[in-house]
């Protein structure tokens, strides 16, 4: 939902792509899960970010992510295993990765392993694992 909503459903009607965009709206927390695994693919095209909490969510339900070289997704999309990445702003070069990334055989239960490693958890104690060693220096 939101204020775009009406744009874009006529921009996805305009450019006859209704069979291919589906718009659910806003869905509650605990069912996103099951909608991000309806997807084929996750592509977030930022101009800016850190390290995009979707990301994290899309790789751990075992989706590939497609996206913009910003921020720190170079370092958790390391190879093509678990997503394309390309320049920011570069619309062309976007739009040749989601191509790809729906051509492509993907290994979701490789993608899934490989978010393992980024729960909240391990980054948790990997943080204050680093405090520690700042401390005790």
């Amino acid at each position: 939902d939101g204020t775009l909503m009406k744009d874009l459903k006529s921009q996805i009607k305009k450019l006859r792509l209704e069979d291919y965009v589906k718009l659910i709206g806003s869905k509650p927390h605990d069912e996103i899960p099951l909608w991000m695994n309806a997807a084929n693919i996750f592509v977030l095209p930022s101009l800016n970010e850190g390290n995009p909490t979707v990301m994290f969510e899309a790789l751990g339900v075992g989706l590939p992510f497609i996206g913009t070289n910003v921020g720190g997704v170079s370092e958790i999309i390391p190879s093509e295993d678990y997503g394309l990445i390309c320049e920011q702003a570069n619309r062309k070069k976007l739009a040749e990765k989601i191509l790809i990334g729906l051509d492509k055989e993907w290994d979701r239960d490789k993608i899934l392993e490989y978010a393992k490693r980024f729960t909240w958890e391990k980054i948790a104690k990997e943080i204050i694992k680093i405090y520690l060693d700042c401390y005790e220096q």
